[in-house]
């Protein structure tokens, strides 16, 4: 079934009847040589979040590169405890940074 568009083209851009897309949501919009692509946002999909779709464009654009090392290991909540309580004694280590850079002043 063939549709005939009565399209408007106004000096803030092309307008087209909002009853031909009445469950289109929100839309994306591609330059092309030749045309411009109107298309519906894709879904997020399951399990998938904003963080992993906008570390997926930064990595197409080129913009995000994976470090060439390894990720430091996990470290249990436990022994994270124990070495902040062996770390702890005696002053926090920001009034010693701040005392020695004092020195230099």
């Amino acid at each position: 079934m063939a549709n005939t568009l009565l399209l408007r083209v106004t000096e803030d851009g092309l307008r087209l009847p909002r009853q031909l897309f009445p469950q289109l949501g929100e839309v994306e919009v591609i330059q092309r040589d030749e045309y411009i692509l109107i298309k519906p946002k894709s879904p997020l999909a399951p399990g998938d979040d904003i963080s992993t779709r906008v570390r997926a464009a930064l990595r197409e654009a080129g913009l995000l590169v994976a470090p060439g090392w390894p990720p430091p290991p996990v470290v249990p909540a436990a022994k994270r405890a124990e070495l902040a309580r062996k770390l702890s004694l005696g002053r926090p280590l920001s009034e010693i940074v701040m005392e020695d850079r004092a020195d230099r002043a």
